[in-house]
């Protein structure tokens, strides 16, 4: 539609040239006033939506943190075995055509382990009555209860009324009256309402269960008949003012891993401790008991902040060389001197000063030749510099030391091509595998990284490699900590599986948490610096706050290759994704039966009681 201009009319005491010098003025003030009023409507717009968005965050952390208290007290029941303290947490008017008797249905039994699929049925809609039978059913199968907790998957609704329906996980772990070892996960959803300070359970439904019960007695710890008495010790170089974490003080807590390989070439697998204090290298004595051999064979009694250690052979020589990566200070390298003529382990030299392998805030470290050249080159993941940095967000963190990839030139010395091979890769790195996962020939690079998301490398064939995370459909964002490839499902092709952190507080994930990231990087002025992170994210994942907030702390992955470049997430399907905190994994076929099977370790610091995250 047009609009007619409206022209003032000549005279009012003016000259023409004055009128004509009078109406741009008069345009820019006009122009000015309407820009101010957009500015005030947006501002006041803007104020509107960070007003909401802060209260639905406020409204969604206190009803998570007050709902942990109500699970606590319904968990506390099924411990103590009072019935009556968890139907009182149900509503007195409870009817839910929904709920009924949970039952167990036989699935399979093998190397003496059974294992149970839950399942619902009711002729008639659940009273309290019949919940009280099946609290008492639920009890009954249990002689003893050890340890429980339910943990908060999502937050589904919050609704005006105050009332709230939330997926949830039941995990139970005691004996049988047979004086077996059972575990339960159940999954259910809950609708509750407010009652006072608290809640009350209105209905709930069974979404899916497992139960595994077994002997408990598959594997026993000999570690003190072995004779290894090492103990884990914390960095005390982060206690220096040259290397304390102002920023990410958290540091302070991390330690290393374990390495394990025949160093003396005896037959014999050895194992080394990496640690922040004192690492030691622990010689297989060939009768079940190792012993700690670390200054016999020339290692430093006195090393630190060794977070990383890898036994392999870098020279050709046909003995393992022993790199180790730290944070607080420059790697080492120490070259296997072999045996001597009587058979005799000679011990290693320290050929770090020649060797050219960097170092400060290495986390990991993989060895592949990864240029098919013959020799075995280096790549090592770094976190941040936690005197100076923080994790950017919880989300999508990109303010990593950066990678190496260090290329074998021969003679144990290194040449840094990080750059020109395209690996650098910004993330917070606590996980590198290598493995050859599109079968062409050359290795191919997964890296796990803390706070944001995951990567995996294409090998090019040239020297170089591409990202192509987001086409194979790896990307994976959360807190990965490790990563293994195998062959899953025995279809000839690597699989991937990722260790992370599945968090009991993943409900606090939800959309509006993320939209208040957001949000602060435009209260706080930060936006433009935090633009190019978030443009990057929104081209991964689209303004699905909500689906991203789960995957973040959805926990472990497991990843199918589908054979052509691509992956298949199947890992809620294949209840892949405990609650935990993982930090490794590792894949073998532990029972001889054909199939891959997967551990991983767990744990972090936790709350006041074992049963918390």
């Amino acid at each position: 539609m047009n609009h007619p201009i409206a022209v003032p009319a000549p005279g009012k005491g003016k000259t023409d040239g004055q009128q004509l010098r009078s109406r741009p003025g008069r345009r820019l003030r006009r122009a000015a006033l309407a820009l101010l009023l957009v500015f005030m409507a947006a501002g006041v717009g803007a104020k509107l939506y960070l007003d909401r968005v802060e209260g639905r965050a406020q409204r969604l952390a206190s009803t998570g943190t007050s709902l942990n208290t109500f699970f606590k007290d319904y968990v506390d029941g099924l411990k103590s075995r009072d019935v009556g303290t968890v139907v009182k947490l149900h509503d007195a008017r409870y009817v839910d055509e929904r709920d009924g008797s949970w039952d167990e249905t036989f699935v399979s039994s093998r190397d003496g382990v059974d294992v149970y699929a839950w399942t619902s049925s009711s002729a008639a809609p659940m009273t309290p009555v019949g919940l009280r039978a099946q609290t008492e059913s639920q009890m009954s199968r249990f002689a003893t209860i050890e340890s429980g907790k339910i943990r908060i998957a999502s937050i589904e609704s919050l609704n005006a009324d105050g009332s709230a329906v939330i997926r949830a996980v039941l995990w139970l772990r005691g004996s049988t009256p047979e004086r077996r070892t059972r575990e339960s996960w159940t999954t259910l959803r809950f609708r509750l309402r407010p009652l006072g300070s608290s809640w009350t359970i209105m209905g709930k439904e069974l979404i899916s269960g497992q139960t595994v019960i077994g002997a408990g007695e598959g594997f026993v710890d000999v570690t003190k008949q072995a004779g290894i008495d090492f103990e884990a010790g914390h960095n005390p170089m982060l206690l220096e003012p040259e290397w304390f974490p102002k920023k990410f003080g958290i540091m302070k807590y991390a330690t290393a891993g374990v390495a394990a390989a025949d160093y003396d070439n005896d037959g014999l697998c050895d194992i080394f401790f990496a640690d922040g204090a004192h690492p030691c290298l622990y010689r297989n004595k060939g009768d079940g008991t190792f012993e700690d051999v670390t200054t016999m064979v020339g290692l430093p009694a006195d090393l630190k902040a060794v977070h990383v250690a890898l036994l392999v052979d870098l020279d050709n020589d046909g003995n393992r060389e022993l790199f180790l990566g730290r944070s607080t200070g420059p790697n080492y390298l120490f070259r296997n001197e072999g045996r001597d003529s009587q058979g005799r382990h000679r011990g290693f030299t320290d050929v770090s000063a020649t060797a050219n392998i960097g170092g400060v805030w290495v986390a990991t470290a993989a060895a592949a030749d990864y240029d098919n050249d013959g020799k075995v080159d280096l790549y090592l993941g770094r976190y941040l510099d936690p005197r100076k940095n923080l994790p950017t967000t919880n989300f999508y963190t990109r303010n990593g030391e950066g990678n190496s990839l260090l290329h074998n030139e021969g003679q144990l010395q290194f040449r840094d091509v990080t750059e020109s091979a395209g690996v650098r890769e910004g993330g917070l790195t606590l996980g590198i595998s290598f493995a050859d996962y599109d079968r062409d020939g050359d290795q191919d690079i997964y890296v796990a990284n803390d706070f944001g998301r995951n990567a995996l490398f294409r090998n090019n064939g040239n020297g170089t490699f591409t990202d192509v995370s987001r086409q194979a459909g790896t990307t994976n964002l959360g807190y990965g900590m490790s990563a293994s490839f195998a062959d899953i499902d025995n279809d000839g092709d690597l699989d991937v599986y990722v260790a992370s952190v599945h968090s009991g507080q993943r409900w606090f994930g939800n959309g509006v948490t993320l939209q208040r990231y957001f949000v602060t990087s435009l209260q706080e002025g930060t936006i433009v610096d935090d633009y190019p992170l978030y443009r990057e994210l929104l081209g991964l994942t689209g303004w699905d706050w909500q689906t991203l907030g789960e995957r973040v702390i959805r926990g472990n992955s497991l990843f199918l290759n589908n054979g052509d470049g691509t992956f298949t997430d199947v890992t809620e399907k294949c209840k892949a994704n405990p609650h935990g905190w993982y930090w490794s994994s590792q894949i073998a076929d532990l029972d001889n039966d054909g199939l891959q099977d997967i551990y991983a370790v767990n744990g972090w610091i936790t709350g006041k009681t074992e049963d918390d995250l």
